[in-house]
């Protein structure tokens, strides 16, 4: 069934359902790692590193993926976009914890006033450190 699940996601959004697109999606949607792309080719090794890149690419361009860039590390952190959340990243590990804890209502209808624009998604990353640490 997730199969099926995915492979209409991914031609919803314009893509062939790929056996490399199916595999690196399932991954991500069932990984909350935040993984790089070098971490989903060290766990799907038959799946070369330049494919993954490319295919990672592709789900961020049609809006199925997120990037989530760190601080610390400089590379690339990628996350399934299925539900509605944002991003808290301690800036003194690179580690990214997941939130869904508020309601973007009031932010969507600030942004739609402020540009007139339909506000049709967001990406957002908090960043913070252990109350122990000065930054």
């Amino acid at each position: 069934m997730i199969n099926q699940t995915l492979r209409d996601m991914l031609q919803s959004h314009g893509l062939k359902a790929t056996f490399q697109r199916l595999t690196i999606l399932e991954y991500l949607m069932t990984h909350e790692t935040h993984p790089t792309a070098e971490m989903i080719h060290d766990n799907l090794p038959s799946i070369s590193l330049a494919t993954i890149y490319n295919t990672l690419d592709k789900l961020v361009d049609v809006g199925i993926v997120i990037v989530i860039d760190t601080l610390k590390d400089d590379k690339r952190h990628y996350d399934y976009y299925g539900e509605p959340h944002y991003h808290i990243i301690n800036s003194n590990t690179s580690e990214i914890i997941d939130a869904d804890n508020f309601d973007v209502t009031q932010l969507f209808e600030a942004a739609r006033q402020a540009s007139g624009l339909n506000i049709t998604g967001f990406h957002i990353e908090v960043y913070g450190v252990g109350p122990n640490q000065a930054k």
